[in-house]
């Protein structure tokens, strides 16, 4: 008698749709996290998203990091803003491979208000006790680079 296991409920399914899309290009990074777990973008990154400063003086210290901090978030491969005014938002994102320049961002937006971190695009807790510190581990000196 062969060890043959029985046909699970989608083996049964007559095969009226294909069960796997060649291209999943149109599917959100989530959707695809669900649907085709093997083929979902496994890479870590870390997201700095800032907006501008709080303060209206013009000239002041966060007024100048804050255009410099721009110029540093432009230089992310991930780079991106949503709203406009007030509600600008400015999102970097940084993979292992970019330790160093999420660093010098990181140091000067650090003490903006708007100032958040995500990892894996989402919100999680400690993003800037624990998960920046974590990522710090990845930091090269610039001697070796």
């Amino acid at each position: 008698m062969p060890d043959e296991r029985p046909k699970n409920f989608i083996e049964r399914l007559p095969a009226i749709l294909e069960r796997e899309e060649e291209d999943i290009s149109h599917l959100d990074a989530e959707m695809v996290a669900i649907l085709y777990p093997d083929r979902a973008d496994k890479t870590f990154r870390v997201t700095l998203v800032f907006g501008p400063p709080t303060s209206d003086a013009d000239g002041s210290t966060e007024a100048s990091s804050y255009e410099r901090a721009v110029e540093a978030a432009k230089r992310s491969p991930g780079y991106r803003t949503e709203g406009s005014g007030r509600q600008l938002r400015h999102f970097a994102v940084f993979g292992i491979d970019e330790v160093n320049k999420l660093h010098e961002l990181f140091y000067l937006i650090s003490e903006f208000p708007t100032c958040e971190v995500l990892v894996k695009g989402k919100r999680v807790p400690y993003g800037r006790e624990l998960w920046l510190p974590l990522f710090w581990f990845f930091k090269k000196d610039p001697l070796e680079m």
